[in-house]
């Protein structure tokens, strides 16, 4: 269990960075479709693996692909879907993490539960949804159009919009035309609304730029890398530093939920743990509902602040529970436990949920996965780093104190939620201007059409 577990998360954390700089060069479905198939033959050769050093050298390998994927799906739901409602579907997007989660109790609880059970069968069941997923991505998800008009590739960009309005039910009127497009950019040139890629298509009069512009792959990751800096720069800090201590703060307080069935062992309640884990896992569902249906109105930092306050008030209950759990009777200790834990859950749920639309929209188009890859990889190597802390913590029972120490982190995320910008109903931008709103092109009345909201 160790090995498999360690591997993933190192994994991850490599990928969390490196996976949102893939997705601002090569594309959003690239990465996407390049981790599924990755998840998916990792997780059918995990199941054939002969020792334990290949099969945590493989579920390092899934870690990767797991990061590409979060990196790829999260924004390119952003980039597709119109101000007004993209909250809701970024969250119903992010939010079937949670089908998966309740897929893997489910077999967890059917294959271990006497006891015994095959990992090996484990490991494959694991890896079907991966490979349908696979298949769905390559024949319905188009790339992101902000993406193509980032790259200066306009004749993409206006194809991959007018198949999203046709899927969506969109008419002949509907539809973008290359030259709508190309006054668009023509007049957005000016003040600096375009990417330069952009620029130098209407400059030199093309559809798109040649092949041969964006070099190879080792020379684009090469100068993403370089230019890494950038999130950092242009008083663009002040976006990026409160939403990495965020992160890791987030972090900090969900790695009590690695342990959620050594929680329950220990505190010798008299249901099964791993029963207890997946009804546990059953409360993701309303986080998800809540999520989805508020973040739009209340907004992406108060919900994440909303977040975690409830998981400061649910850990500190839960320290105090575990610290006089013998003061309670043998038939009650499970209903609290669950209780306790289903609340955890569902603030967690809003909290992640909400920052991950938040960060998703903070950056501008040329580095919105990157500066998202750098803020996941702050929290992943938070959460890889207190494990340290957490796992001596539960090998000698003392659950009280752990989860007092993941209730100050929740109190540390309430003030440091506070400093972030919140971007409920805002247009993502194409552009930094030093933090600055950047007024659109408004000449031509047809310019100023819903339809560019999404490009």
């Amino acid at each position: 269990y160790f090995c498999k577990r360690s591997g993933a998360i190192a994994g991850m954390l490599f990928s969390g960075l490196l996976s949102g700089v893939l997705a601002d060069v090569r594309g959003r479905r690239y990465t996407l479709l390049f981790g599924l198939v990755c998840n998916a033959f990792v997780g059918v050769a995990s199941a054939l693996a002969r020792n334990a050093t290949e099969l945590c050298l493989l579920r390092f390998m899934c870690g990767l692909g797991l990061g590409m994927v979060i990196s790829g799906v999260v924004t390119l739901s952003a980039e597709i879907s119109p101000p007004s409602c993209r909250g809701r579907f970024m969250t119903l997007v992010a939010s079937c993490y949670t089908l998966g989660f309740l897929y893997t109790a489910f077999w967890a609880l059917i294959i271990f539960r006497a006891g015994s059970g095959s990992w090996r069968l484990f490991m494959f069941v694991n890896a079907i949804p991966t490979i349908c997923a696979a298949i769905l991505a390559v024949m319905f998800v188009p790339e992101s159009p902000r993406f193509f008009l980032s790259r200066g590739r306009l004749r993409d960009s206006v194809d991959v919009a007018n198949t999203i309005v046709k899927r969506l039910g969109g008419d002949g009127n509907d539809l973008l035309t290359f030259e709508e497009l190309r006054r668009y950019l023509f007049q957005a040139k000016q003040i600096g609304v375009t990417s330069f890629r952009a620029k130098e298509v209407i400059t030199v009069n093309e559809d798109n730029l040649n092949s041969h512009e964006y070099g190879t792959l080792h020379e684009e990751i090469r100068m993403s890398l370089s230019s890494m800096s950038q999130v950092f720069t242009n008083r663009m800090y002040r976006i990026t530093i409160p939403l990495q201590l965020t992160y890791a703060c987030l972090t900090l307080v969900t790695g009590v939920a690695t342990w959620w069935t050594k929680i329950f062992q220990g505190l010798e309640l008299t249901s099964d743990a791993y029963s207890l884990s997946f009804y546990h896992t059953l409360a993701q569902i309303p986080g998800m509902m809540l999520a989805s249906g508020l973040i739009d109105i209340v907004g992406r930092r108060r919900l994440v602040i909303i977040g975690f306050g409830g998981g400061t008030v649910t850990l500190f209950l839960f320290s105090v529970f575990a610290n006089s759990v013998q003061a309670f009777e043998s038939n009650t200790r499970s209903a609290v436990a669950l209780g306790l834990a289903c609340c955890y859950s569902i603030c967690l749920c809003v909290g992640w949920l909400a920052l991950d639309c938040l960060s998703t929209e903070s950056f501008p188009t040329k580095v919105r996965s990157t500066g998202r890859g750098v803020c996941v990889a702050t929290g992943r190597i938070a959460g890889f780093s207190i494990q340290f802390l957490y796992g001596p913590l539960i090998n000698e029972n003392r659950l009280g104190y752990m989860l007092g120490i993941a209730c100050m982190f929740a109190v540390c995320g309430v003030i440091i939620s506070y400093q972030t910008t919140d971007t409920t109903n805002v247009d993502l931008q194409d552009h930094w201007e030093g933090g600055k709103a950047v007024e659109l092109p408004c000449d031509d009345a047809n310019l100023t059409d819903r339809r560019y909201k999404f490009l």
